[in-house]
């Protein structure tokens, strides 16, 4: 009988929580398939891509132990895998095993004391205590009083964690008893036991991650090391994170090996698991400070920089499979699974801020970085060298960042420097280059920051190469070093006071052209059929043109919380759309965990920032019939049809008002255009809190006067009016690109793909079928009488400390969905 598989899926997007758990959920679906199994889905986020899938169950409700329960009841569930639903995953299936002991389904991969280690770091302690491994000192508590007592025991500072939390676990540090005593309220407040762990701050230590695979026979592999450059007490996220690992001596690495694989072999693991650490820079003493079974952020980041197979491999591992017997794609060597990959490249992993965009809307902010979670997602830059790796994911993350301006630093004063350097902002990298170029020495920043020594070194050898270029404007020599090295011709262009356009023809009138290295596992020492590459500028170019109809799919690039996530949703739909109708698609984005790097979703891959310049690279070796642009990135779409490029915008509202501050509510007439004539699809009501459609009142929409249509490309739109209209009224509003958190929305609650349909009116391939539903619209047949949108916006005032209203559906933050 075939095995009867429940995925958990992670509910909204939010901190902590981006797309890499719906794109490893999607990869899985398929490995679990090839294997028979039938395979259910639990989820009420709306941008989820793997709940769009009809080879899934999904069944669409609150995330609770109870609907868990009653789903495994009525489906006869056999297993469940929490390994790709992050830590909302990883509490329910405790509670579930909880509740249902030994009667309960089987969960793959984890367990029981992994699963309890993971969410109460006291528990681990023990664990680790067993083991002899070294631990970070930390007390249970229950009441205020407790956690007082337990910090005046660890002395201050202590950091305190809530014990299964409500949503993403916050690490809040408190420097002194009148911080705790509102810290301890709120984390015992967010623990669904009442319960928190009081520790003692490890503040100034490195932190280090590994990531580790274990097969049932107790075979291991180390699959990569990351490294924080910010030290332990700024949130591993709003730090910058770079494979491999720079400043930790080889014996101290295999020492942190070796003590992942003993925890791996002591939690019974069988498949993936990361194991962080603190390190002393002192004297390179370590303690072990979180486990995470489940795929994340970093593991992400792992499984892109190496090029290794992390989500089959895993699948095959949970389910029983030795390492060197998983089944792989077959783009890889026969042998792969059983690498411990080798990188001959660097990867950073850079944080996005959105200090700047709530600030000219009026809402002020604390930008200094602490223990919670600050920033919206992340870019991800590769080279061959870490400074070519950071100029990369810098420019990807802020080239258009007021607060990123190197002329904003130098208005800083030097007690600002000073202080901005002790408590850390989001503009971090520049403040550094800033104190370097102030005179600041490596020793003094090194002590004031605890950033590594290392890390300062190459900060002064980006800054000098700077220098040296505006110093001599269009040395052929210095260019090229400029370009190894990752300089953008927009910045070599403000350098020498020219242009754009200057700057590249100089360079490829010189021969200085890009070249492409792919991510191989084994770095090449053995053959693999790769698809991923990254651009840096040496002699051998190691990617070729994919074929003669081809189209370049544009990422939408840094992620931005809420709406980012259904950006990334409607662009891996319209990629793969694309793919089905018969075009070999290329990928470039700059976003290591989008959706859109979903192996199956495009033949080739580029790991790039989204600038022009990097577009027309890829664009000359790839030569595509088409490019595919979200619509918002409006300077972008005019330079590339101002080259003669054929582009296909996927419209998107991007300026306008999304909702409305206020308590009242507006109106939304969704419409499809074809290019040609506009479909009424659905009416919806909306407010700061949510939208709402009641399929009953459609009717309305058969006697409406069609709106003017401002748009000529073919998308989905809305026409914003300020009441319910009536039957034969003159519509009075505007028309808007439809957000796309509604169109994620849209194609759930209908069970129609109208990202599919838009694309194949794109490409004047529409079916039958596709226009037969448009020609009934609005008599559509809905599948619920009623579908919600929620927007829930509590996390990110709790994260950015803000105390004013927002517009939700501008933010889109932790959007969720009913249906009846």
């Amino acid at each position: 009988m075939a095995e009867k598989i429940l995925l958990i899926g992670g509910s909204a997007n939010g901190f902590g929580r981006e797309t890499e758990s719906d794109s490893a959920s999607y990869q899985m679906v398929s490995a679990l398939l090839k294997r028979g199994c039938e395979v259910f889905l639990i989820d009420d986020n709306p941008d989820s891509f793997t709940a769009s899938r009809t080879d899934v169950h999904v069944e669409v409700l609150d995330l609770n132990a109870e609907n868990l329960v009653k789903v495994i009841i009525a489906n006869g569930i056999t297993g469940i895998v929490p390994t790709v639903g992050g830590t909302t995953a990883i509490r329910l299936a405790f509670e579930v095993q909880q509740i249902l002991g030994d009667q309960g389904p089987k969960v793959y991969g984890l367990s029981t004391p992994v699963l309890k280690a993971t969410q109460n770091t006291k528990y681990l302690q023990e664990r680790l205590q067993q083991w002899h491994l070294p631990a970070v000192q930390t007390r249970l508590a229950s009441t205020p009083g407790e956690v007082f007592d337990a910090a005046r025991e660890l002395e201050f500072p202590v950091v305190v964690r809530s014990i299964a939390p409500q949503g993403q676990a916050l690490r809040m540090q408190a420097e002194d008893a009148e911080e705790l005593d509102q810290i301890a309220e709120d984390a015992l407040a967010r623990s669904l036991t009442h319960q928190v762990n009081v520790d003692k701050s490890i503040r100034g230590y490195k932190e280090i991650a590994l990531i580790v695979m274990r097969d049932f026979r107790d075979t291991n592999v180390l699959i990569g090391g990351i490294e924080d450059m910010d030290p332990v007490g700024i949130h591993s996220a709003d730090s910058i994170a770079i494979t491999p690992i720079q400043t930790l001596a080889d014996p101290v690495v295999q020492t942190l090996r070796h003590t992942a694989f003993k925890i791996a072999r002591g939690f019974d693991i069988k498949g993936l698991l990361q194991v962080r650490f603190a390190v002393n820079p002192e004297d390179d003493s370590y303690v072990v400070t979180r486990l995470v079974p489940y795929y994340d952020r970093k593991v992400s980041l792992i499984e892109g920089a190496t090029g290794y197979p992390m989500v089959p491999v895993m699948t095959g591992l949970m389910l029983g499979d030795r390492l060197e017997k998983v089944h792989i794609p077959s783009s890889y060597a026969e042998h792969t699974a059983m690498l411990e990959p080798t990188m001959d490249h660097v990867v950073m992993r850079f944080p996005v801020f959105t200090f700047g965009e709530l600030e000219l809307g009026g809402i002020e902010t604390n930008r200094r970085l602490d223990t919670i979670q600050k920033s919206v997602g992340a870019t991800i830059g590769v080279g061959r060298s870490l400074e070519e790796a950071l100029e990369k994911a810098f420019r990807a993350a802020h080239f258009s960042n007021r607060s990123f301006s190197p002329d904003l630093m130098g208005e800083l004063t030097d007690s600002q420097v000073i202080a901005q350097l002790i408590h850390p902002q989001d503009n971090r990298i520049l403040l550094l280059l800033e104190a370097i170029r102030r005179g600041y020495t490596v020793d003094e920043l090194a002590e004031l920051t605890h950033i590594d020594a290392f890390f300062f070194y190459k900060l002064q050898k980006i800054m000098q190469l700077e220098i040296d270029v505006q110093e001599h404007p269009w040395d052929i020599e210095l260019m090229k070093k400029a370009k190894y090295y990752g300089l953008s011709d927009g910045l070599i262009a403000k350098l020498w006071s020219s242009v754009y356009d200057s700057v590249r023809r100089y360079r490829w009138d010189n021969n200085v052209l890009p070249t492409y290295k792919a991510f191989e596992p084994s770095a090449g020492e053995f053959q693999e059929s790769v698809s991923q590459f990254y651009s840096t500028f040496e002699t051998e170019n190691e990617s070729e043109r994919l074929g003669q109809n081809t189209v370049l799919i544009i990422g939408t690039g840094a992620f931005r919380l809420g709406d980012g996530a259904a950006a990334s949703y409607v662009m891996a739909m319209v990629s793969d759309e694309y793919k089905r109708q018969g075009y070999e698609t290329v990928l470039m984005n700059n976003n290591p965990h989008d959706l859109t790097f979903i192996p199956q979703l495009s033949d080739k891959q580029y790991f790039e920032p989204l600038e022009i310049s990097d577009i027309m690279n890829v664009v000359e070796v790839e030569q595509p019939t088409r490019i595919v642009v979200p619509g918002n990135r409006i300077k972008l779409i005019n330079s590339l049809k101002a080259a003669g490029l054929k582009v296909d915008v996927i419209a998107r509202e991007k300026y306008l008002e999304s909702t409305l501050t206020d308590p009242k509510e507006e109106i939304l007439i969704n419409y499809f255009f074809d290019g040609a004539e506009l479909h009424p699809i659905v009416l919806s009501h909306q407010t700061n809190r949510q939208v709402n459609i009641e399929t009953a009142e459609q009717v309305v929409l058969r006697d409406l006067d069609v709106p003017e249509m401002p748009f000529a490309e073919p998308g989905l739109y809305q026409f914003v009016v300020p009441k319910m209209p009536a039957p034969g009224m003159k519509l009075q509003g505007e028309m808007r690109p439809m957000p796309f958190t509604h169109v994620a929305f849209l194609d759930k609650i209908s069970h129609v793909d109208w990202l599919r349909i838009l694309v194949r009116f794109i490409l004047n391939t529409s079916t039958p079928d596709d226009e037969a539903l448009l020609d009934r619209l609005p008599e559509f047949d809905w599948p619920y009488e009623r579908a919600v949108l929620h927007y829930q916006d509590a996390e990110f005032k709790e994260h950015m400390n803000i105390q004013v209203p927002l517009d939700n559906g501008q933010f889109a933050m932790g959007v969720t969905y009913e249906v009846e």
